[in-house]
């Protein structure tokens, strides 16, 4: 099928992965990305590129959802060699690789180092500075992550990204380093960028480094591949077309006027070089021992993204997220159960990294209708579930709706409001108000601190010593709050319509329906708790414990009774 995009994961020597896009139909071409990016930014040109071949689009070991390499310090040789694993791995044999930048640095390695990987290797950006400069930018460029209390490492990221548009390198003021071809884009664009470096974390440095380090001298002088080299007269690589040593024969080099051409280039170029491979086969995705993994589902016309281990056998725990949330919140229980039980975790659509072919209009019933399909794509028939917040709603219609499915539910924390008309449109109006994407960044700190007084405050909008909450200060630390923030913009299109279903979702009438035992957290609400097991007598209400530890132990208890 040519257009539509699929996500999948290959685990490479049985213990790490790689994250790619693939689309199209017909003989295989690889596009490599830029760093700090992923395969994410070449989603129109795999588009464009599938009506004539099956493009696969890899994450770079430490960018997107790739795991880095398990070294330290890895060179761009290093990175060749991921490539060819990962060809391995997928089946192909040889065919045209393209590459932008960074993406540009690692096809010419693959192409010097394995010319019998490539039919033609084609680099978008060739990397040549003078030494002086190299060393200056392995000495400024590769600030490192950290992560501060109060969020301000957001803004200051924000701040260090749009700078790299006004100057490169970016930490140089001077008017030699002013960049004058670019107008600062509007604030979605900037928001990708971020987006794109927190996903990759303080792995982003690795491949990063690496293409500065390169060996650009030798790889151009004794290339055996075909192989064309370019930069656009846009692009702040332009002049180490200057600094290129006389070229091996079988190197094209070209200087394009814009970014535009140089893909009718490439275009081109990789038509001449076909790969013999024709059919290449999807592949499924092989666990990793003694660790959480991750894999894609195809379901209802996306790709859905679901983390777990299945080293024990049994009945496996469905583990259900929040609003405005993914399956890395649930990563606390998961791991405490490794070998005990089966467990998995899939972001609902839109969130985390999910595909949306749910739509922006989030409802209840959808969220587990399609918890169902991918509940099926796994294999399973029956299930045990445990559901957080408004993943418990999802939790309680899965079971109405597919009552074989499930047989026993936790709900540590269910929300049980009903609200509707004005009472539903006062609560979102001030739980979830508009965040709106700011060109300076000031909008991660105000999600960093409306999640963080969600745990300090309830309800987090009235912050009056009456509504303090003392939570554990595992759930206020800069870890938890920066990856709550992330996953707040991920979800950033749908999260207010999802809170919405969830403050709306009509509890009482759906739990009526189920004939499984259900264990709920205890509500502080003394009526809520009568009502509730007065709906249901299959119904348990407990006080759960606060650590982790207890709670997991908690669960095998009540699944196994």
């Amino acid at each position: 099928m040519t257009g539509l995009i699929s996500r999948h994961i290959v685990t490479i020597d049985g213990e790490r992965q790689i994250h790619y896009r693939r689309a199209g139909e017909g003989s295989p071409i690889i596009l490599l990305h830029q760093s700090p990016k992923s395969s994410e930014e070449y989603i129109p040109l795999i588009t464009e590129l599938s009506s004539d071949y099956t493009v696969f689009a890899p994450d770079t070991p430490g960018n997107g959802l790739s795991d880095p390499l398990p070294i330290n310090n890895p060179s761009m040789n290093d990175f060749a060699k991921n490539v060819v694993k990962f060809m391995d791995a997928i089946g192909i044999e040889k065919c045209p690789v393209y590459g932008f930048h960074t993406g540009g640095s690692c096809t010419l390695e693959l192409s010097w180092s394995f010319p019998e990987r490539v039919t033609v290797g084609v680099v978008d950006g060739y990397v040549n500075m003078p030494e002086e400069r190299v060393k200056e930018i392995l000495e400024n460029y590769f600030t490192p992550l950290e992560l501060d209390w109060s969020g301000s490492h957001l803004t200051w990221i924000w701040s260090r990204f749009r700078e790299q548009i006004i100057f490169f390198p970016w930490y140089r003021k001077d008017k030699i380093s002013r960049m004058t071809g670019y107008s600062i884009p509007p604030p979605e664009y900037q928001q990708n960028s971020v987006v794109e470096f927190l996903r990759a974390g303080k792995a982003y440095v690795g491949p990063y480094r690496a293409a500065f380090t390169q060996d650009n001298i030798n790889s151009i002088k004794e290339m055996k591949a075909k192989c064309l080299v370019m930069s656009s007269k846009t692009d702040v690589l332009y002049d180490g077309l200057d600094r290129m040593p006389k070229p091996s024969n079988n190197i094209t080099v070209a200087r394009p006027n814009t970014p535009p051409d140089a893909i009718s280039l490439m275009k081109e170029t990789i038509k001449e070089h076909p790969s013999p491979n024709n059919t290449i086969n999807e592949l499924e995705t092989s666990p990793i021992k003694g660790k959480i993994w991750g894999q894609y589902l195809q379901v209802g016309g996306g790709s859905l993204y679901c983390r777990g281990n299945n080293d024990s056998d049994g009945k496996p725990i469905l583990f259900i997220h929040s609003s405005a949330s993914s399956n890395r919140s649930m990563q606390k229980y998961m791991e405490l159960l490794i070998g005990k039980k089966m467990v998995f975790c899939v972001d609902l659509p839109g969130n985390g990294e999910s595909d949306n072919p749910m739509g922006k209009n989030v409802t209840v019933e959808k969220q587990a209708s399609f918890l169902a399909e991918a509940v099926h794509a796994l294999g399973y028939d029956s299930i045990d579930l445990f559901g957080d917040w408004g993943g418990g709603s999802v939790g309680i219609e899965l079971a109405v709706q597919h009552p074989d499915m499930v047989k026993n539910i936790v709900i540590p924390n269910l929300i049980s409001m009903e609200l509707e008309g004005d009472a539903l449109d006062e609560m979102c109006l001030n739980y979830t108000p508009e965040i709106k994407l700011d060109k300076y960044g000031t909008h991660w700190t105000t999600a960093w601190n409306i999640l963080r007084d969600q745990e300090l405050y309830s309800p987090w909008f009235k912050s009056n010593k009456e509504n303090i909450v003392h939570p554990e200060e595992e759930d206020i630390s800069a870890e938890v709050i920066h990856r709550r923030t992330l996953d707040l913009f991920k979800s950033y299109e749908i999260y207010r319509s999802a809170y919405r279903a969830h403050f709306a979702y009509k509890v009482s009438k759906r739990i009526n329906k189920i004939n499984c035992p259900i264990l709920i957290g205890q509500s502080s609400s003394d009526d809520v708790n009568r009502k509730l097991i007065e709906i249901n007598s299959n119904l348990t209400i407990e006080k759960f414990p606060s650590e982790k530890k207890l709670i997991v132990e908690r669960l095998i208890r009540f699944y196994q009774s």
